[in-house]
């Protein structure tokens, strides 16, 4: 944390307060496996979400810089970020 720029501490205290809503995690993981969730298994399920979404997002950041744009995240941006993340 010492070492963040201004920027870089911005983004890790809004990824810090961010959270999936896990009623609606519990209702989509019931959904896609027909059967019931628990709790247990949504808080799970919203965590290792939230961890993904923060990878593509930095990816996205890469992806950004490597084409020399500036500002916010386009689509075309997590696109690319989400093919290389499969690629990997």
């Amino acid at each position: 944390l010492e070492n963040f720029t201004g920027d870089q501490l911005h983004r890790y205290e809004g990824y810090r307060r961010s959270a999936l809503n896990r009623t609606n995690v519990k209702r989509l993981v019931s959904q896609v496996l027909n059967q019931q969730c628990s709790q247990t298994m949504a808080f799970v399920v919203a965590g290792f979400s939230k961890v993904y979404v923060g990878e593509v997002i930095e990816k996205a950041r890469e992806v950004m810089e490597e084409w020399g744009h500036t500002g916010a995240i386009r689509p075309e941006h997590l696109r690319e970020a989400h093919r290389r993340y499969k690629k990997e």
